[in-house]
């Protein structure tokens, strides 16, 4: 009978549970097994009075029964009546020194008196008592949180959740595990279980509104900050939340007040200390940034977190030395947090440093941290291993990309694409720098397309009468299709003394050259129709400085070639340099380099296709402006100056010599290659047959 009650009251049915327990005290008011069982029943309802006295009374009956010690420790813990708690905790493991839950209740009580060595023994113990303890899981998974671990929170907590599936609690503290790896949506899974045990939960409900506001949705937590805040619980989080919406929100100052506030209730709060540096940084404040984090630092040092956030903004400011020894410090406090030196790899990496970020990279190995894998793969191919960069990349679980800048994930698959590459494994190869156009996006610009009949209408709008009262000087257009090496033409003649090269054209205010294009271009153009352009497009460069023209690089991603006509009468003089590579090499260099202006290539027939239109409206270009055309391979190889010296004379230039820009763009990021060398597109023939039987088809191409 009592067996059968016990699995009612297992399975959640406590109305059937209670009746019949009370049915079996009403038999034998003194069984004491019974008065437990009805006791914790009522507990679970909330009925802690009732709950107190039945568990007393069975104490009273069965003073050797130490579950009923350990219930008390329970009840009292769960009122944060710690002495209380620690005396019925130790009063079980007296009678019973093989309880493994006293030991865990007796780490939770020294957890929340900030005793976290002592709570890690305790733990230790229960979990030798029962491995699948899950109160010492749970509490080694947040000491390990307080420490910086969280690869090892993750998998004790982790371990926990899966154990109690409907304990609160438990799976708050994973779901807080899971926020630190941004890993949102097992986050919010874990926190919609606790509050569909527990709604009122204030801790799950401000890590729920937490997980909104990442997630864009800020409509729907506001309601929850201000809840929390009406109620006076989670204040200082909820004034962090609120910190987080406004900083969304681009309401700067309103956020740092808020930060401000949480650290007011709760001065020790790292993340709102670190929050609140990261926008002063962002608002030109960096000093103050350091001044006051480093105080935050030596006043609360427990935070890792902090430490991390000081050295990188120490590193931003090229103050090395101070950082280093920022780093240096909290690796001593914290010597086992493998994702500390994780982060310090990749700031040392950011720096420039190369070589000691590698090395850092290799001891922090077991860091989970998509960016560390990507970084520790590109020394692999930078050693000539590219299996183990392969190995690397392909142990990151992907779902860490989820709800994070595009631009890691593109990397990755980067990275494994050139490590497939290099093991000749070219149809994996290709995947994979598929799957980083894919997370590229972005539509490809529109061309039409250029016929006997429209080329005849430009020449003719070409012809007609220059801008009379042109300037002295003219622009030299810089144009080359993705997978060129335009930028490192770019890159070289930005070197050159005196010249400058304009880059911003996707964020500058557009003119007639880069916007989309206007029909009344197309029509016969008068005098006041061309200083009108010619003003528009010289003013943002006379914004820029006492520049003169004719020194002036305009760098045009995407030519079109209707604009021709228009740039030779308003900007007389103007000249075209035209970087271009072997069609299929442009072809494969775009799909695994990408292309700097971000456009992504839907799938390569479509992009062959879209390069033979591009390539037809700079050979439209090319008959109406004076031009000339360049190999980048050729034009930067080391020893030939031919190529140099004729585009030297095309623009008016004595000595065209690469300098530092010109060779930093011939190497990518860590030193690895920013192109393929010419003619390795053959090893991808078979790969992508139709493509490059599209960009060898001598038939005129068609706008789609």
């Amino acid at each position: 009978m009592l067996e059968d009650l016990v699995q009612l009251h297992r399975a959640g049915r406590l109305d059937e549970a209670e009746s019949g327990y009370r049915q079996l005290l009403a038999e034998n008011p003194d069984s004491a097994a019974v008065l437990h069982l009805l006791g914790i029943l009522r507990g679970q309802r909330g009925d802690l009075p009732e709950a107190y006295r039945l568990v007393r009374r069975a104490t009273e009956l069965d003073p050797g029964n130490a579950a009923c010690q350990h219930t008390l420790g329970e009840m009292y813990l769960s009122e944060s009546r710690l002495d209380e708690a620690q005396q019925a905790y130790d009063q079980a493991r007296q009678l019973n020194p093989n309880l493994a839950a006293a030991h865990a209740g007796l780490g939770q009580v020294a957890l929340l008196r900030g005793d976290a060595e002592g709570a890690e023994s305790h733990f230790r113990v229960a979990l030798r008592a029962d491995e699948n303890d899950v109160q010492a899981l749970t509490g080694l998974g947040n000491i390990a949180q307080l420490r910086g671990d969280s690869p090892r929170a993750v998998q004790l907590l982790t371990q926990a959740a899966e154990l109690a599936p409907d304990d609160p609690l438990i799976q708050t503290g994973y779901a807080q595990a899971m926020l630190d790896q941004d890993m949102l949506d097992f986050a919010a899974k874990a926190l919609d279980n606790a509050l569909t045990v527990k709604p009122d939960y204030p801790l799950a409900q401000v890590l729920r509104a937490d997980v909104h506001v990442r997630k864009g949705d800020i409509a729907a937590a506001l309601p929850i900050f201000e809840s929390l805040l009406a109620r006076g619980e989670q204040a200082a989080a909820a004034r962090v939340g609120l910190g987080d919406v406004a900083r969304t929100q681009g309401r700067i100052d309103e956020a740092i007040a808020q930060y401000d506030e949480a650290l007011r209730i709760q001065p020790g709060l790292h993340s709102a200390a670190v929050r609140r540096a990261d926008l002063l940084a962002r608002t030109k404040r960096i000093d103050q940034a350091i001044d006051d984090l480093r105080w935050h630092v030596a006043s609360y040092p427990e935070g890792v977190r902090a430490h991390a956030a000081l050295a990188r903004l120490l590193m931003r400011l090229g103050r090395h030395d101070e950082a280093v020894s920022v780093w240096t410090g909290a690796e001593a406090r914290w010597p086992d947090d493998a994702d500390l030196k994780a982060q310090h790899a990749l700031a040392l990496d950011g720096a420039g440093r190369v070589d000691e970020a590698l090395a850092l990279a290799e001891v922090a190995a077991s860091s989970p941290r998509p960016a560390l894998a990507a970084l520790r793969a590109r020394g692999a191919l930078l050693a000539g291993d590219p299996a183990a960069a392969v190995q690397r990349l392909q142990r990151v679980d992907e779902r860490q990309f989820e709800g994070k800048p595009p631009l890691l994930a593109r990397r990755h698959q980067r990275l494994l694409g050139l490590a497939f590459d290099a093991l000749e494994q070219w149809p994996d190869a290709a995947e994979a720098f598929m799957r980083a156009q894919r997370v590229t996006g972005g539509r490809l610009p529109d061309l039409p397309s250029v016929d006997e009949s429209t080329s005849t209408e430009l020449h003719r709008l070409a012809d007609a009468p220059d801008f009379a009262e042109a300037r002295d000087g003219a622009p030299v257009f810089l144009c080359g299709l993705p997978g060129s090496g335009v930028g490192q033409v770019a890159a070289l003649l930005a070197d050159q003394p005196g010249w400058f090269v304009r880059r911003e054209r996707f964020e500058a205010v557009p003119d007639f050259v880069n916007a989309p294009f206007d029909p009344r271009l197309g029509q016969p153009l008068g005098q006041a129709d061309l200083a009108m352009l010619a003003r528009r497009y010289r003013r943002p460069l006379e914004r820029a400085g006492n520049i003169d023209m004719s020194r002036v690089v305009d760098w045009i991603p995407v030519l079109d070639a209707r604009v021709a006509p228009v740039i030779k009468r308003a900007l007389p003089g103007a000249r075209l340099v035209i970087v271009q590579r072997e069609p299929h090499d442009m072809l494969l260099d775009w799909l695994g380099f990408g292309w700097s202006e971000g456009f992504s290539m839907p799938d390569p027939l479509t992009g062959a296709r879209w390069l033979r239109l591009a390539a037809t409206h700079i050979v439209q270009a090319a008959e109406i402006l004076p031009s000339f055309r360049v190999d980048p391979d050729a034009l930067l190889a080391a020893g030939d100056s031919d190529m140099r010296m004729r585009l030297g004379v095309f623009l008016g230039l004595a000595d065209l010599q690469p300098g530092p820009m010109a060779r930093g763009a011939r190497k990518g990021r860590g030193g690895l290659p920013v192109s393929f060398v010419p003619g390795h597109s053959s090893h991808y023939r078979e790969v992508f047959s139709e493509a490059f039987a599209t960009l060898d088809d001598p038939e005129p191409v068609t706008a789609p």
